[in-house]
C-alpha cells in the first residue's frame, strides 16, 4: 500500500494566533525508525521508537533558526493527539534550500523532528499531519497547505530479538581484562536503535575465558577459539532450560595499549535460520570516525548480522567473502553506500543520552551498510529488511517489512529451522507459526537429522577443513540432547566416535560445522565443530574424525574425577555486599557493580586424577536455572563477579570436574545473600 501521499484533512490553525509575514508549505513528512527514503517505502514495526521529520519550504528574507513545530496524530478509531517538535533539535529553515529535499534530509537540523509517543506506535494505522510551525519567540508561521498534506502509516507486529552478551574475561601478565560497563550498554543500545525489532530480550554475563591465547592474532584463530567456548556455554545453558532462540555473542575488551589485545571479530554464518550461530568481537575505542564511548555497538551489530545470515557485500572497504559477497545486494545501490540520489536512503540514529551518543542522520553518500568494513556504518534498507526476514523466520513469523528495492521481500513459506551446534532442534509449523523444541521429545531415535534421547556427551571444538586439523575445546555430559546431527552428510562431514576401554566402537555420529565469517577467497575454511554422542559409563575415548582421520582425541582417566564441595570465603562476602549496597542506593549503569570493594571467591580441591578441568555454573534461584561462567578451566576457584548476584537472595555454585570425558559434579551449600550465611 502506498501511503506517503495520502491527503488528510487537519484542524485549521487558530485564527487568534499571531502570524508573521513569512510562510511555509509542506514539502515531505518522513517517518523513520532506522533507515528510510523519500517515499517512506520502509515499513514500521509496532512498538519501536518512531520519529517524524517534517521538511518545509520556507518563504522568508533570510534563514530562520530554532524553529519549532507541531504535528497531529489521528487514529482510525478517532483518537487525536498533538505533539511538539523535539527541543533538542534546533531546526534552521533556509530559503536557499527550497526545492532541495535531498540536501535537507542529510542534515538533522534542516527539518522539524518529532518522536511519536510509544503508546501511539501500536499495531494499526496512523495519520500524521503538520499543524504549524513558529519562530523561537512564539510567532506563528503561515502555512499554505498544512491542512492538505499529510502521511498515513501502518505499524505492524515484528518478531523478537534475544541476545546473550558474554564478557570474555582474560588475563595478560597477571592483569585481568574484561568489558567495561559502557561496552555492554553500547552494544545493547545500538542493537535497539538499529535492528528491525521493538521486542528485545538481553542478558549479560562475565565469563572466565581461561583458554584465551597469550596474544590475539590478526586472523581468525583467536575469535574462532572464543566462538568455540561460547558455543559450549550456550549448549550448557540450553541443557539447563535456556530458550533456544537466544543468540550468543562474546565481547572481548581492547584497552588500546597493544594490538596483541585487539581480537578481530568473526561469527558463524548459517545459510538457513539457526539461532545456535555464535559470534565474538572486540569492544573499546579506537576508530577515528566513531566518537561514541565504545565501538562495541556497531561491531556487535555486524557480527550478529552474520549469525542472522547476512554476508559481506564486498564493498571495496576490505570486507571480503569467499562466496563473492551478498548475492542479493540490490544492483541499484553501490556496495559501499546506503543508496543513491535515485534511491535516497538516509540512516537515522535516535541516539542515547545515557551513553551519551547524539541523535544523528547520515546521508546515502556518507554512510555504508553495517555488513561492510567501511566507516559510518548502519543497516542499509536491504539488510534491515533481510535481517527482519531471518529474525522473523527464527520466531516462526513473517517479516512485516517490505521494500520495492529488495531483491526478495521474504520467504513465501517459512522453512524448517536448521538445528546447528547448541540449537535445540526447532521446527517451524507453517500452519500456526509456533516453534517446538524437538529435543524435549525424548522418545525419538538418535541418528542423523534427529535429536537423541537420554543423556549425551556434547563435544565442541574448532576445525580447519582445508588443512584437515582441529581440536576439541570442551566435552560435557548433558542430561538431554540440545542439537541434532546433520542429515545431509557429505565426504567433508566430520564425525564423533566413542570407544570403550577395549577399543570397541560405541557410537559414530556426524557433527555439524558452522564456518567462520570474514573469510576471503583462498582463506582456510575454519569454524566451530559441534555434536553429540549417547553417553555411556563405558566411554574411554572420543575421537573427532575428518575424512576418516582422527584429528583430535579425548581420553578418560582410569578413575573418575573427585572434588571437594565448593566453599565460599565468607569474610570477604561481607565486603562484597557492603559494596553492592552502596551501589544500589541510586541509579547505576550496567556492570557498575565491578566497582564494589571486596570479592567473593569459591574454592574446591581435586581429590582424584591429576588432569582435571572445571566447568562452573551458578544459580540465583535455588537451582532452577544454571548459568555457565567458566568452561574447562584449570583453576580450582572462581571469583564471583558482583553482577552475577545483582538482585539475588541466594547463590549456589556448581562445579563439574572433568577428566576429559566423564564428569563429577559438586554443588556448594546455598548461600543466603541477605543473612550472609550458608543455608542449612
Amino acid at each position: 500500500m502506498r501511503w506517503n501521499l495520502v491527503v488528510l484533512v487537519t484542524a485549521v490553525l487558530s485564527s487568534t494566533a499571531a502570524f508573521s509575514a513569512e510562510a511555509i508549505n509542506v514539502q515531505f513528512l518522513e517517518v523513520t525508525q532506522s533507515v528510510q527514503d523519500d517515499r517512506n517505502s520502509i515499513g514500521l514495526i509496532a512498538g519501536k521508537r518512531t520519529f517524524v521529520r517534517a521538511f518545509v519550504e520556507y518563504h522568508g528574507a533570510s534563514a530562520a533558526s530554532k524553529v519549532r513545530g507541531t504535528i497531529e496524530l489521528k487514529r482510525a478509531a478517532g483518537g487525536v493527539r498533538t505533539i511538539d517538535s523535539l527541543p533538542s533539535v534546533e531546526t534552521t529553515l533556509e530559503p536557499s534550500e527550497n526545492g532541495k529535499l535531498d540536501m535537507k534530509r542529510k542534515k538533522l537540523d534542516r527539518g522539524l523532528v518529532f518522536e511519536i509517543p510509544q503508546d501511539w506506535t501500536g499495531v494499526g494505522e496512523l495519520a500524521i499531519s503538520l499543524t504549524g510551525a513558529s519562530f523561537h519567540n512564539g510567532t506563528r508561521l503561515a502555512c499554505s497547505d498544512c491542512d492538505k498534506k499529510g502521511v498515513a502509516v501502518s505499524f505492524k507486529q515484528g518478531a523478537g530479538v534475544r541476545v546473550v552478551l558474554l564478557g570474555m574475561s582474560y588475563k595478560r601478565s597477571g592483569k585481568t581484562f574484561a568489558p567495561r560497563a559502557v561496552d555492554y550498554k553500547s552494544a545493547l543500545s545500538w542493537l535497539r536503535r538499529a535492528y528491525p525489532s521493538s521486542d528485545f530480550e538481553f542478558e549479560t554475563r562475565v565469563i572466565d575465558w581461561s583458554a584465551a591465547p597469550q596474544s590475539f592474532d590478526k586472523g581468525l584463530k583467536s575469535c574462532n577459539m572464543a566462538n568455540a567456548a561460547i558455543a559450549a556455554i550456550r549448549k550448557l545453558d540450553l541443557a539447563s532450560g535456556k530458550n533456544a532462540l537466544f543468540h550468543y555473542y562474546g565481547l572481548v575488551y581492547y584497552d588500546g595499549t597493544s594490538e596483541a589485545n585487539f581480537m578481530r571479530g568473526c561469527s558463524s554464518l548459517p545459510p538457513s535460520p539457526d539461532p545456535s550461530a555464535v559470534g565474538s568481537g572486540p569492544a573499546g575505542v579506537g576508530y577515528d570516525w566513531d566518537s561514541s564511548p565504545s565501538f562495541a555497538g556497531w561491531y556487535a551489530g555486524h557480527e550478529l548480522g552474520h549469525t542472522f545470515g547476512r554476508h559481506h557485500p564486498v564493498s571495496g572497504c576490505g570486507d571480503l567473502d569467499e562466496t563473492g559477497g551478498d548475492a542479493a545486494w540490490p544492483n541499484k545501490i553501490p556496495k559501499n553506500r546506503l543508496g543513491t540520489a535515485d534511491e535516497p536512503f538516509v540512516a537515522f540514529d535516535a541516539g542515547d543520552s545515557d551513553l551519551p551518543t547524539p541523535m544523528t542522520v547520515w546521508g546515502w553518500d556518507k554512510a555504508a551498510d553495517v555488513m561492510t568494513y567501511c566507516s559510518y556504518v548502519w543497516p542499509s534498507a536491504h539488510n534491515y529488511v533481510e535481517m527482519c526476514n531471518r529474525i522473523s523466520a527464527e520466531n516462526g513469523a513473517q517479516c512485516p517489512l517490505s521494500s520495492p528495492l529488495m531483491a526478495a521481500a521474504g520467504p513465501a513459506g517459512l522453512p524448517n529451522i536448521a538445528a546447528g551446534p547448541g540449537g535445540a532442534p526447532l521446527l517451524v509449523k507453517n500452519s500456526s507459526g509456533l516453534l517446538m523444541p524437538v529435543a524435549d521429545r525424548l522418545g525419538e531415535t538418535a541418528g542423523a537429522g534427529s535429536a537423541m534421547s537420554g543423556p549425551v556427551v556434547s563435544l565442541t571444538g574448532r576445525i580447519d577443513l582445508d588443512s584437515g586439523s582441529g581440536e576439541i575445546s570442551a566435552v560435557n555430559r548433558l542430561d538431554r540432547s540440545v542439537e541434532k546431527a546433520p542429515s545431509d552428510k557429505s565426504a567433508e562431514t566430520p564425525t564423533i566416535r566413542s570407544y570403550d576401554a577395549q577399543g570397541r566402537v560405541l557410537s559414530d555420529v556426524p557433527a555439524t560445522v558452522l564456518l567462520d565469517s570474514d573469510r576471503a577467497a583462498g582463506d582456510p575454511r575454519t569454524g566451530v565443530v559441534s555434536g553429540e554422542v549417547p553417553y555411556s559409563n563405558d566411554i574411554a575415548r572420543l575421537e573427532l574424525l575428518y575424512k576418516d582421520k582422527a584429528i583430535a582425541v579425548r581420553e578418560a582417566a582410569p578413575t573418575r574425577p573427585a572434588i571437594s564441595q565448593p566453599t565460599a570465603d565468607l569474610p570477604r562476602l561481607n565486603e562484597l555486599l557492603k559494596g553492592l549496597n552502596s551501589l544500589t542506593a541510586g541509579p547505576r549503569q550496567i556492570g557498575e557493580f565491578s566497582k564494589a570493594n571486596g570479592a567473593l571467591t569459591y574454592t574446591w580441591h581435586n581429590q582424584g586424577s591429576a588432569s582435571v578441568r572445571y566447568t562452573v555454573q551458578i544459580s540465583t534461584n535455588g537451582g532452577k536455572d544454571w548459568n555457565t561462567v567458566a568452561v574447562e578451566s584449570p583453576q580450582r576457584s572462581i571469583t564471583i563477579d558482583p553482577t552475577w548476584i545483582e538482585g539475588a537472595s541466594t547463590l549456589d555454585v556448581r562445579v563439574r570436574a572433568s577428566d576429559g570425558i566423564h564428569e563429577t559434579v559438586s554443588t556448594s551449600r546455598p548461600l543466603d545473600l541477605g543473612a550472609r550465611l550458608p543455608l542449612q
